[in-house]
């Protein structure tokens, strides 16, 4: 139960009511339906109060009603912070594209009545990026990452993500002010970037012999077994 108290989280509420929901599947009624009719007994004191209050009929939609708990209960204060985060945000230096890409979602997904739609938001966080991984955004987007469908980008950055994780410890471990350690870096670079350009259209699938890795794509899935001297990979033509 929510009662509205300072030391309550509206946001772990709002988890925690919706992770109860996806047990309750009724033939013929809608998932939004169904919150609509139950959220309500979720709430006590303040809360409860504030839900009678609200004029009959002025939400008709799950996304509605979670907006207008969060604009009353989630602080002014702490919106404020989150949004800046996330308006402000750049990529650390010691920071791998996965982890800089998992912060960002952890920003939005805090304050998920942060305002700013789908296009803002892919290109906050491509200009938040590191040069380096700008410029494989690119190079896998035919040249302009951000001329693309929004929702091919999101599919790219989370892709990239994946992808950079099978070889995430080389760039941690690689030494940013050694000249030798960057030429390595800006020829290992230049070879990621190529290998990019010649998969499907925005989707990055990288292989490492070292590793055993799925690779997917939107119509093939291919996996190393073990054992194999070279790494397979499919590439699709249109």
């Amino acid at each position: 139960m929510f009662h509205g108290l300072p030391s309550e989280d509206p946001i772990d509420h709002l988890d925690e009511f919706d992770r109860l929901c996806d047990l309750t599947k009724i033939n013929g009624v809608s998932e939004d339906a169904i919150k609509l009719r139950l959220f309500p007994m979720s709430l006590a004191d303040k809360a409860h109060q504030w839900e009678k209050s609200l004029p009959h009929g002025t939400i008709t939609t799950w996304d509605e009603c979670k907006k207008a708990f969060l604009a009353k209960f989630f602080s002014t204060g702490r919106t404020a912070k989150l949004r800046g985060e996330i308006s402000s945000f750049i990529q650390r230096n010691n920071e791998t594209f996965a982890e800089a890409w998992e912060r960002f979602k952890g920003y939005t997904s805090q304050c998920p009545h942060h305002g700013f739609n789908n296009e803002s938001l892919l290109s906050t966080l491509y200009r938040g990026c590191l040069p380096r991984y700008r410029e494989m955004l690119d190079t896998a987007s035919n040249g302009n990452f951000l001329n693309q469908d929004v929702d091919d980008g999101w599919q790219l950055v989370e892709n990239m993500a994946i992808s950079t994780e099978c070889y995430g410890e080389h760039y941690e471990s690689t030494d940013w002010s050694s000249t030798a350690h960057s030429i390595e870096l800006d020829a290992q670079m230049r070879k990621d970037m190529l290998a990019l350009n010649s998969k499907l259209d925005k989707l990055i699938l990288a292989q490492f012999p070292a590793k055993h890795v799925n690779y997917v794509s939107e119509q093939t899935l291919v996996k190393d077994q073990e054992g194999e001297d070279n790494t397979r990979s499919l590439l699709h033509s249109k």
